[in-house]
């Protein structure tokens, strides 16, 4: 082992000093934190639905893009997974074969989800150790296994098993080219290459290769390529002859990318190989993600997709994901590690001077960097502080702006900084902060500062000259452009303003009124497009404002435009809108109103960009900056993925708890109608960036519309009632494009037994039954019945008649007994008006020689009360007929009103909106003494004295079957918290209206209104 270091060790160091470069990968770490329970990847596979297999010495792993599903052996499960410890894996169509450490080949039905074992009962204990599976032909599978290999006839479901010659301790098959349909080579640990014959399955050496410990193979079109523990030879198909390579370590494996290029594993790294050349670079894998670099990785196995996927396994390590289509831009870093050693450098403003060379306005100062070679200078003007705003004027000469460093000018031939910084002189500049430099023409610039407003700078006197707009200083200008109009446009921080001629013509903020409104005040970008449209990005969103109708549209923080912190905005040569934001680089395209958007897994020098690091040259490349260095963007050469992700039902839960009936392979899902809450879980298996993917889902006969764009790939429902569903899914991949085909599962919940169709049916059936039964049962009945009732009808005849004689001679009695009770119920009436009469008469002169004027006010009360009862009693004793209510209101209102004040004593004029006809037979002694309380309490509460203005309404109309009483004043009103419990009134008034069976609604605003309605 020592030995085999030491070589690796020679080797890498023959490729440093031969001065070889690096490829570099861009690679997604899958781990722990995904789900992969062991770090020791020793076989990949992909099936045909698109999941990653995994195995590793801890279980089989099942990768969807998101999270692994592991498999693990269960001793007291027969039909789990034999041995977690996998060496080799193969999918075939529906069927994963696994080939285990020490339980033999083992097979995965994924749509039964069982396990079983190839070999149930064997002689041979060394077939127990298996490690790797190879598909031959179509029917035809070879497992490696020690000092064996096994052919396995898919269709017939035979094997056989054919040694392997050992010179030491353990032979085995470590890979297979498959020649022709007759042939196939076999790599193998200790007896070099073999030929075996498809046909008869005999096996035999290889001529002319010498190489004993054989690991794999590449087939080109004339070649083919052996790697072993020397190194890699090379068979030359037309000459039948074997020769070497430069490469001379040991040879895992191989990967091939084209017929002249392919990576080589080795125990201490990747190498990639040009077979042209016979040449070799180390392989660097980058993980943007976490800022770490793998190099010297053993890896054990490559596979990839048709959809630029590559997946890498490694001893240790973990599985490295590589898409092709991942890394669409190239990240720069700025090189100050004399000053600052490894330490990041932010960037802010950049300009382009030429093809070799950029601005950079850094948290250190101003630097210049070289794009050719990649170093960077700083310059010692404006080390103090940040260079926040770089400008060329209209003469091609550089200026900068910094925080704490003032303004300054870039000399191109001592290639030195002038500086101007505040002083007291009256001619200064007014504020070190420089925000933005704005080259208004060949003579003057605008300087624009945190909180000395603008200054006027001219470039030949060099003196500054402060300017007000308007009569108003504008601080904290940090951006602006000049319009195809010459107008001046200014962000700040308290919205944005239009100048023409130093004049303010427009200033528009978040709370403007009318149509032209901003996202926030805090503006850090202005771009106008191709139309003489304006785009401003602001810390709460992006902004769009129509310079011709003048409107804007506000774009905040939503679906597809996740971050609305916008830094800057350019547009490119096909009008779309690039902004940086806090979180990556987010592209609207105003045609279809959509957002693109590219972090850091993207290539993108961070997720977090910088204020006033945006810059687009003269050819069209944009320049974008953050806490990490910058990107050159040319967005012609943006690939984005293509492909489009098909979604599957990973699981359904009921009731929170997973079914595990292995639902990915039904197309019909059967539920009892009691199980009706139920959780789906889905996933789109796609491998770039998938937290970028999004779903909407639809449950047919149950939602009406798709759900909204989200990131959720689950959905809940509940109470469903019997019946068929279909759950439609859909999903998009990570650039935002929709898959159109659907993911769809039909769902059946099944009714109770009495609501099915079977049921029903009996049910009907017997219920039909029953009624003709029924019915010829009453038929015959009734005509005996008919019979039976036509003697009893003549029976009944006579003695009715004879009846009928009685009733006449007792009527003549009955109307003398009559008018001797109508006599009587006079008389009563008479003595019960004059009893009533005496009672009000003592309470009124018991209330006359009363002083305290709550109990004079109580007599008073029941006094009216009483004579209430004495007038209606009186009108009840002339009326049989229904009463008239309208008239029966107004004429009892007025007899209360002159019980309670004369003239001289009223408070209130009286007025009446009455229905006229309006007859119902009621309690009238009831609504009497109704109409008494509410007058009474109008009378003593709602106005202390008298005004023409002060009102009593009582109105009367009928509906079909109710009657509408409003009794309302315009007094003071009062507050139902305020009246005492014992207020016995209104109480009474209540108790009243219900023994009519009506109701009464009281509101007290503006005066009192009573509402009563009841039944006519």
């Amino acid at each position: 082992m020592r030995s085999v270091y030491l070589v690796c060790v020679v080797f890498l160091w023959s490729i440093y000093a031969n001065g070889q470069t690096s490829d570099i990968i861009q690679i997604n770490y899958l781990g722990q934190e995904h789900g992969l329970l062991q770090l020791n990847t020793k076989a990949l596979a992909l099936d045909d639905m698109g999941y990653l297999w995994v195995g590793t010495e801890d279980g089989l792993h099942r990768f969807n893009g998101h999270e692994f599903k592991s498999y693990i052996s269960n001793p007291k499960d027969q039909s789990s997974l034999s041995d977690d410890h996998i060496r080799g894996l193969l999918s075939v169509k529906d069927t994963l074969w696994i080939a285990t450490n020490s339980k033999g080949i083992q097979g995965y039905v994924r749509s039964k989800n069982q396990f079983f074992s190839l070999l149930t009962e064997q002689d041979h204990t060394d077939l127990n150790n298996t490690y790797k599976a190879f598909q031959l032909t179509e029917k035809l599978l070879l497992f490696s296994a020690k000092n064996h290999f096994i052919l396995f006839d898919r269709r017939l479901k035979t094997h056989t098993i054919i040694n392997l010659s050992n010179l030491s301790i353990e032979n085995r098959v470590e890979d297979v080219l498959v020649l022709d349909r007759n042939r196939a080579w076999l790599a193998t640990k200790e007896t070099g290459v073999l030929e075996l014959n498809l046909e008869d399955y005999t096996t035999s050496h290889v001529s002319g290769f010498e190489r004993k410990d054989v690991s794999s193979f590449v087939d080109t079109k004339d070649e083919i390529y052996i790697g072993s523990a020397q190194g890699i030879q090379v068979y030359n198909k037309a000459t039948s002859r074997f020769s070497d390579t430069k490469i001379k370590t040991t040879v895992d494996g191989f990967h091939k990318i084209s017929d002249s290029q392919f990576y080589v594993l080795t125990p201490k790294g990747m190498f990639k190989y040009n077979a042209v050349t016979d040449s070799y670079n180390s392989v660097i894998f980058d993980n943007v993600n976490e800022n770490k670099h793998y190099e010297l990785v053993d890896f054990t196995e490559v596979i990839e997709d048709n959809y630029g996927n590559m997946w890498f396994g490694t001893e240790g390590e973990g599985v490295f994901h590589y898409n092709k289509f991942q890394k669409k831009f190239d990240s720069f870093k700025v090189n100050l590690k004399d000053l600052y050693g490894d330490e990041r450098i932010s960037v802010f403003p950049i300009q382009k001077e030429n093809d070799s060379t950029l601005w950079l306005g850094t948290y250190a100062g101003t630097v210049s960097y070289n794009l050719k070679t990649g170093a960077s200078k700083l310059y010692n003007t404006g080390k103090g502080g940040i260079t926040y705003d770089f400008c060329k004027d209209k003469n091609g000469t550089l200026w900068a702006g910094g925080i704490t460093d003032g303004l300054m000018k870039y000399d191109a031939i001592t290639d030195r900084f002038k500086q101007w910084k505040h002083t007291a002189s009256e001619n200064s500049l007014t504020d070190n902060e420089v925000l933005n430099i704005i080259p208004v023409s060949k003579e003057k610039l605008w300087v624009c500062t945190w909180s000395g407003g603008i200054n006027e700078f001219d470039i030949a006197t060099e003196k500054f000259t402060k300017l007000a707009f308007n009569g108003t200083q504008i601080d904290r200008a940090r951006t602006s452009i000049i319009d195809s109009k010459n107008h001046i446009w200014l962000g700040t921080d308290n919205g944005l303003y239009e100048i023409e001629s130093k004049k303010i013509i427009r200033h528009i903020t978040e709370t403007a009124k009318g149509d032209l409104q901003l996202t926030n005040n805090r503006i850090f970008s202005i771009s106008e497009d191709h139309k003489g449209n304006l785009w401003v990005g602001t810390a709460s969103g992006l902004t769009y404002i129509n310079t011709k109708t003048q409107t804007s549209t506000l774009y905040y923080k939503q679906k597809g435009f996740p971050n609305d912190f916008v830094y800057g905005i350019v547009t490119d040569a096909n009008h779309k809108v690039w902004m940086s934001t806090n979180f990556g680089l987010s592209v609207f395209n105003p045609i279809d109103k959509s957002f693109t958007n590219y972090t850091k897994e993207d290539g993108l020098q961070d997720n977090e960009f910088n204020g006033k690091s945006f810059f687009k040259d003269d050819q069209g490349i944009l320049y974008f900056g953050g806490i990490n260095g910058f990107n050159i963007i040319n967005t012609n050469q943006i690939i984005d993925n293509p492909y489009l992700p098909n979604v599957s039902l990973e699981s359904v839960e009921l009731f929170n708890q997973p079914i595990e009936n292995n639902e990915m392979f039904r197309d019909t899902l059967i539920f009892k109608s009691k199980e009706n809450v139920l959780t789906f879980n889905f996933s789109a298996i796609h491998y770039l960036n998938p937290n970028k993917c999004l779903y909407q889902y639809k449950l047919e006969d149950f939602d009406d519309n798709w759900s909204p764009v989200s990131k959720k790939n689950n959905v809940t429902y509940t109470n469903l009632n019997p019946g068929h569903y279909t759950l439609k899914i859909k999903a998009s991949n990570d650039v935002g494009k929709w898959n159109p085909k659907l993911k769809t599962v039909h769902l059946i919940i099944v009714p109770p037994w009495y609501l099915k169709p079977e049921f029903k049916v009996l049910f009907i059936g017997v219920f039909l039954l029953s009624g003709i039964l029924f019915y010829v049962f009453k038929t015959s009945k009734l005509k005996r019945d008919k019979l039976k009732l036509e003697g009893v009808i003549a029976t009944r005849t006579r003695d009715l008649m004879v009846k009928n004689a009685e009733l006449n001679a007792s009527h003549s009695v009955m109307v003398e007994q009559n008018n001797n009770i109508e006599f009587l119920m006079k008389e009563l009436n008479h003595r019960v008006k004059n009893n009533l009469q005496i009672i009000s008469s003592l309470l009124n002169m018991q209330a006359n020689n009363i002083e305290e004027e709550e109990v004079k006010d109580i007599l008073n009360i029941a006094k009216n009360r009483i004579l209430t009862i004495a007038y209606i009693q009186n009108d009840l004793a002339s009326k049989d007929e229904p009463t008239d209510i309208p008239v029966f209101l107004k004429d009892f209102s007025r007899k209360i009103l002159g019980l309670l004040s004369d003239s001289q004593t009223q408070k209130f004029k009286l007025i009446f909106i009455l229905e006229p006809h309006c007859l119902c037979q009621l309690n009238t002694t009831l609504l009497g003494l109704i109409l008494n309380e509410l007058i009474t309490n109008t009378y003593k509460y709602a106005f202390k004295t008298y005004s023409p203005d002060h009102l009593l309404r009582i109105s009367c109309s009928k509906t079909d079957c109710e009657l509408k009483i409003v009794i309302e004043d315009n007094g003071i009103g009062y507050d139902s918290n305020e009246i005492r419990e014992n207020s016995l009134g209104l109480d009474l008034v209540k108790t009243m209206v219900h023994q009519l069976n009506g109701t009464i609604t009281v509101t007290s605003n503006n005066g009192v209104k009573n509402v009563i309605l009841i039944p006519c």
